[in-house]
Parts: structure tokens; C-alpha cells; sequence
């Protein structure tokens, strides 16, 4: 059988220690601060910490790992065997529960998880197992009479898996990252890219402990990235907001170009505390909820889409046509038919709307011509609403006499 061939004498436990002290270190404070933003009970607040668990655990059984291998005392080679054997299981594990993390952040749907990841675990299941076989025999690695380490060939297997899970949940951002949370794809590339280059590495030379610190590093920059993000985030709809978009219009100003067009269109709820004061306002926020949903569906992360202010939403199309602004305005209008049609919201929900190109240069003027025109079909909708009111109410007076004289003539 072949075998790539170590021992304790290509091992720099100086440089372990070091590596993976960090590793550990990083996690650590990670935790402690997150703890100290207060208790999270979300799964995908649970799923992190479990990885920074898991991975500063995983740093720290690493480095006991190279320290014994070679060093002779009682019970060393079994322990040996046992530490090797938890670290295959233990980054399986963690594998794993990335890829679910990933697709919970994204969908934010237990049921989904228990529909999909309940085989998806098969894989690292049987890695377990195998693990536990490495108890009694060669699978993995084998340690020799002189506690000596070495791997052998199925090893890759390991490998394997963790990349499956790892690359899945990169294709997964990828695929969706137009359709829900987009904001994920740049912070998981940089998770994983050190991630895949450092195991690689500690695949063809034993001794160098790179993997879990450069996972503690990942995992701490895709922490900081969510976390940047998730202060320009709206927490209901999950939209951007205001303060994205102001710095988004810098970043249009500061990249304009001769030809380049920005359509903006404004929206806002109509009769919106009527929905809060009849139906309650956790239906006023389902309400929210479904017009950012709509939003989004209908630009296809081509825009972006920013919550305002109370029931106010912005879409930005850049490098728009002059004809955008009113197609997009047509698309909202039939999802939002269809969702009013489908039953979901209490009462019929409709839509001010004011188009408006941003010329690159004046911000407020921008603003104000959206938000005129918004009011002005506005004020056309609640003009509509009084003229319909009215003319329910000379129906209901005109049917009342003819109801009466009826009556008589029965009498």
C-alpha cells in the first residue's frame, strides 16, 4: 500500500504552535464577541458558533496531534490513533455544517433543511464511520509501533468530501445570490479561496499547519463582511437600507460616465396605516415583507432595492434605458396583481409610484422629482378611491328606496 511517509522530524512544532495558537486565538475572541453583542438564538447565529467551536478545536487537537507523533510514553500510540481519528470526523463535521449555514442564511427554511441535509449528511456519516473503523484498522492513516503517523491512500476520500460540501455551498451563493441574500458571494469567495490553497498544501506536506488557521481567518473575515453588511441592511424586508443608498449614489457620482443612465423609482404603500390600524401590524409588516419580495423578483438583482423609510421603497436601475423606468413600473404592477390574486395579504395592496433619471450630479433634485411624482399618483389613486366611495354610497341609496317600495307593494 502506498503511503505518504511522515514523522516527527518534518514537523516545526515552533511554526505549529504559532499557526494554530493563532487559529485558536482568533476563534476565541470571535466568540467573546459575539457573545458580548448579546445571546443569538437564530439556527444561523448557532450554525457559526459551532464552526469557530469546532474549528478552534480543531486548531488546538491539530497541534497535540504533531506534538505526540513520534514521542513514546504510555498510551501514546492509541491516543495518537484517537486524536487523528476525531480531527478526520470533527472536519467533516464542519464542513458540513458550513454548507448548511450557508443555505440557511440564504433561504432561511428549516423545512428545506430537513428536506435536503438530511441525506446530504450521508457523506460525512460515512466518513465517521470510517473514522471509527480507523479505530481497529488501516482506513485513513495508520500509526506505527513507534507511534509514527502516516496516511494512506484513501485519505483523499476525506479531502473529497470536505470539498463537496465547501464548493456546494459556494455554488449554492453563486446560483442564488441574484434572488436572495447577494451580498453573501464576495465574503464566502474569501472564505473559501485560503481555505482550498492552505489544505492543498498540508495535503502534499505534512508538518506545515496551515488549514485551520486559514479557516479561522476565513471565518473571521466572513464574520466581519456579514457583519458590514448587516449594518446596511433593513432587518424586516432584508432590503438595503437608507444608509446604502447613500452610499451607493456616492459610488454612481464618483464612477459617472458620458451615456450612463440611472432610473430611480420610488414606491410607497397605499393606505398603509389603514392595513396596521385594521389588520394589526404584524400584518403591516408581512405587508413590507411581500413588496420587498416583489421588488426584488421583478429587478432580479439587476437593481438595487432599498426599504426607505417606514412603508417607502427606492429601486435603482444603473445603465437603465429612458424606457426602464415606466417597464418597471408595468412588471411591479402585474407580481403585485398576482400576489393580490394568490390570497396571501389581508386586503388588496397597491402602489404609488414616481419614475424619475438621476442626471449624476444633483442628489436632492433627484429625490424630490421621484417623490413628486410618487405623490402625484398618489393623490390620483385616493382621488379614484373618493370617486369609487361615492359612488358605492349612490348605489347603496339608490337600491334602499326601490327596496322599500318593493316591500310595500308586498304588504
Amino acid at each position: 500500500m502506498d503511503a505518504v511517509v511522515q514523522g516527527a522530524s518534518s514537523i516545526n512544532m515552533t511554526a505549529v504552535l504559532i499557526a494554530n495558537g493563532l487559529g485558536a486565538g482568533l476563534m476565541l475572541l470571535l466568540l467573546l464577541s459575539k457573545r458580548s453583542n448579546g445571546r443569538m438564538v437564530s439556527l444561523d447565529s448557532r450554525l457559526f458558533d459551532g464552526m469557530c467551536r469546532l474549528c478552534m478545536a480543531l486548531c488546538l487537537l491539530e497541534t497535540v496531534s504533531f506534538w505526540i507523533d513520534g514521542r513514546m510514553f504510555a498510551g501514546a500510540r492509541e491516543l495518537n490513533i484517537l486524536i487523528n481519528a476525531l480531527l478526520f470526523t470533527m472536519n467533516s463535521v464542519f464542513a458540513y455544517s458550513f454548507s448548511v449555514y450557508v443555505d440557511y442564511k440564504l433561504f432561511e427554511n428549516f423545512d428545506r433543511l430537513r428536506r435536503y441535509y438530511t441525506y446530504g449528511m450521508i457523506p460525512a456519516a460515512v466518513v465517521c464511520l470510517m473514522c471509527v473503523l480507523n479505530l481497529f484498522t488501516k482506513v485513513f492513516f495508520w500509526v506505527t509501533e513507534d507511534n509514527v503517523y502516516y496516511r494512506a491512500p484513501l485519505v483523499l476520500i476525506t479531502y473529497l468530501v470536505t470539498y463537496c460540501y465547501l464548493t456546494y455551498g459556494a455554488l449554492l451563493v453563486f446560483r442564488h445570490r441574484h434572488k436572495s441574500s447577494k451580498y453573501m458571494f464576495l465574503p464566502v469567495l474569501l472564505f473559501l479561496a485560503p481555505v482550498y490553497l492552505c489544505s492543498l498544501i498540508q495535503l502534499h506536506f505534512y508538518g506545515i499547519a496551515v488549514i485551520w488557521v486559514s479557516v479561522a481567518f476565513g471565518l473571521t473575515s466572513l464574520y466581519i463582511n456579514l457583519q458590514n453588511e448587516r449594518a446596511l441592511l433593513d432587518t424586516l424586508t432584508n432590503l438595503y437600507n437608507r444608509s446604502y443608498l447613500l452610499h451607493y449614489m456616492d459610488y454612481l457620482i464618483r464612477r459617472a460616465h458620458k451615456g450612463t443612465c440611472v432610473i430611480g423609482l420610488m414606491l410607497d404603500v397605499n393606505d398603509f396605516k389603514f392595513i396596521n390600524d385594521t389588520y394589526g401590524h404584524l400584518e403591516g409588516d408581512a405587508v413590507l415583507r411581500a413588496v420587498g419580495k416583489i421588488l426584488q423578483t421583478v429587478t432580479g438583482g439587476q437593481g438595487a432595492v432599498v426599504r426607505y423609510g417606514g412603508d417607502e421603497f427606492v429601486v435603482l436601475l444603473e445603465n437603465a434605458r429612458s424606457d426602464s423606468g415606466e417597464r418597471l413600473r408595468e412588471r411591479i404592477g402585474e407580481e403585485l396583481a398576482k400576489y393580490n390574486a394568490s390570497g396571501k395579504a389581508p386586503c388588496r395592496i397597491s402602489l404609488s409610484m414616481g419614475v424619475a433619471e438621476f442626471d449624476l450630479v444633483d442628489v436632492d433634485r433627484f429625490f424630490h422629482d421621484m417623490d413628486q411624482k410618487m405623490y402625484e399618483d398618489k393623490r390620483a389613486f385616493y382621488q379614484k378611491e373618493g370617486n369609487d366611495r361615492r359612488r358605492r354610497r349612490r348605489d347603496r341609496d339608490t337600491e334602499k328606496p326601490a327596496q322599500t317600495a318593493e316591500t310595500e307593494t308586498k304588504i
